[in-house]
């Protein structure tokens, strides 16, 4: 219940501070790769992805290794509500996923937690 709890707090987090990591628009994207422009390696490291109105609002952060996803990504709704929340490890899914469809946040405590029991989904485990 305190994980539920905690759970739907993260949910409601704001994403409108500046966040570190290099912005995917900078990356290019080569053979389902994100690659360095000037060098065409595959990225890894700490991204970030803004809206384009508001641009200071965060649209996506995560971790890529070598080029793919690996790590927590979180994607979120332009009022800052977490739209899709998991991990992948080398650009796989795995563990549980949350997916938010809805914007708005509901103020029934009970709707809100069948909203996210019912949007979660889960993938195979991520240590292995």
């Amino acid at each position: 219940m305190v994980r539920v709890l905690l759970l739907s707090a993260f949910l409601s987090a704001s994403a409108c501070s500046r966040h570190e990591g290099t912005d995917l628009a900078a990356l290019d994207v080569v053979d389902s790769l994100y690659v360095v422009p000037e060098t065409l390696e595959p990225f890894s490291g700490p991204v970030v992805r803004y809206f384009e109105e508001p641009s200071d609002r965060v649209q996506l952060e995560g971790g890529l290794l070598d080029g793919v996803f690996d790590g927590e990504l979180v994607v979120y709704h332009r009022n800052g509500r977490v739209r899709y929340m998991g991990s992948f490890r080398e650009g796989a899914r795995c563990g549980p996923w949350t997916e938010n469809a809805d914007s708005t946040e509901t103020r029934d405590v009970h709707e809100g937690l069948l909203r996210e029991v019912e949007t979660l989904g889960l993938y195979p485990p991520c240590d292995g």
